[in-house]
């Protein structure tokens, strides 16, 4: 049995206690590396991988150590937990992004049914908007960063009902260039 794990004060199983020395400051320098390594050893884990496992599994077990002795959910074998706990996460985040197939042509989708990351969607929103005046691409970027128009009218120094407008015109006409024509209009008449 290792000292940093468990030492023993008596005879009996409730007798015994969790002893770090150096506590869970030390616990973390002495065993983070460690831990990531294994991680990816013992489970083909990339280092990104293994790193945010470890990290969450060392958060897990901050938020456990300072139990009493008599709380069951004290950790006895910290880095066992820690292990233990990398390993559940890193499962459980290959699982969520395991590929689903969705139709006959062979697209797919990650498993939580995301289909485009954050930054694929910042990057078809730029493509999109890359069709529109200067003066609209301002305002629509700033839509998308998450600002009011009153805030758009101070940034670009434009009176509301003006960032209003070109709101309203941009949204009239990326609608008509997204949206696919409906069967038997005018528009799709002409294309034959």
């Amino acid at each position: 049995m290792h000292d940093e794990e468990q030492s023993t004060t008596g005879n009996s199983a409730t007798d015994r206690k969790v002893f770090n020395p150096g506590g869970f400051d030390d616990f973390f320098r002495t065993e983070y590396r460690k831990l990531v390594k294994a991680l990816m050893v013992m489970e083909g884990a990339s280092p990104a991988d293994a790193d945010d496992c470890v990290a969450h599994a060392m958060e897990k077990l901050f938020e456990r150590w300072h139990l009493p002795v008599s709380d069951p959910g004290r950790v006895r074998h910290p880095r066992a937990y820690a292990m233990k706990t990398a390993r559940r996460r890193l499962k459980n985040e290959r699982h969520r992004l395991q590929p689903v197939a969705l139709d006959e042509d062979g697209s797919v989708l990650p498993a939580d049914g995301s289909a485009l990351t954050a930054l694929e969607d910042r990057q078809f929103v730029a493509n999109t908007l890359e069709c529109l005046p200067p003066a609209q691409q301002q305002v629509m970027y700033l839509i998308t960063e998450g600002y009011t128009p009153t805030e758009i009218s101070e940034v670009l120094h434009k009176k509301p009902n003006n960032v209003r407008q070109i709101i309203h015109l941009v949204k009239k006409r990326l609608r008509r260039q997204l949206e696919p024509p409906v069967i038997g209009s005018p528009q799709t008449e002409e294309e034959r």
